[in-house]
């Protein structure tokens, strides 16, 4: 947002246009009126620019002034914040971000978090094992696990600040009722996981059925 162009000049003028007519109130710059008056017309314009200013940190996006007293009305910068990390234009941004969050225990909301964080997420639920929504090979989850969630990130970032920010987030923000952890290398266990099935299947069934061909040889 620009300022008015009113400057210390154009308040000097408006002193002078104020006073009474007459040869004894003299308007020309050089007077000693003019002098006087040209004296008040910088706190003038200090007074007019903060005025605009404050038009400015009534918005939580472009606050200066006010910056602080907006972060202290959110609670910021949090517990997941490196105290003096951030830049004047990175509070602002996280004052926005607050006073506009959803919020709540939405899907959309957590993924967004870690978005800002510069974090591609992948969020998986869970639920209690029953028949017929459970296929053979399925985990089989306990009556607890509808109420816990993993967050999957790329395992690169393990050990990086955006992640211990997203996992300290996630502690502070998540439902109280829910029990979610910051989880790497989804694919990489998944692999894991595959081999093990695959040795277990080797060891109970492949290497016995060979060994008992052996018999008849």
């Amino acid at each position: 947002m620009s300022k008015p162009s009113f400057s210390s000049a154009d308040f000097t003028s408006a002193l002078l246009g104020l006073l009474p007519r007459g040869r004894v109130w003299p308007k020309e710059l050089s007077s000693i009126q003019a002098q006087a008056a040209s004296c008040f017309a910088p706190t003038f314009q200090r007074i007019s620019d903060k005025a605009v200013d404050l038009i400015v940190d009534a918005f939580p996006g472009t606050t200066s002034d006010l910056l602080v007293e907006w972060e202290l009305t959110l609670g910021l910068p949090d517990g997941c914040t490196v105290p003096g990390s951030q830049t004047i234009a990175e509070r602002q941004i996280a004052v926005a971000e607050k006073i506009s969050a959803a919020g709540g225990p939405q899907r959309s909301y957590y993924l967004q978090m870690a978005s800002r964080l510069g974090l591609t997420a992948i969020i998986d639920e869970f639920q209690d094992a029953c028949v017929g929504p459970t296929n053979v090979g399925d985990f089989l989850y306990g009556d607890g696990w509808p109420w816990s969630w993993i967050v999957c990130v790329d395992p690169k970032y393990y050990g990086t600040l955006p992640a211990a920010t997203l996992s300290c987030r996630l502690a502070m923000e998540a439902p109280e009722y829910t029990n979610v952890e910051l989880g790497f290398g989804k694919d990489v266990v998944q692999s894991i996981a595959l081999k093990v099935d695959q040795l277990f299947n080797a060891i109970h069934y492949v290497l016995p059925g060979a060994v008992a061909g052996i018999e008849d040889l």
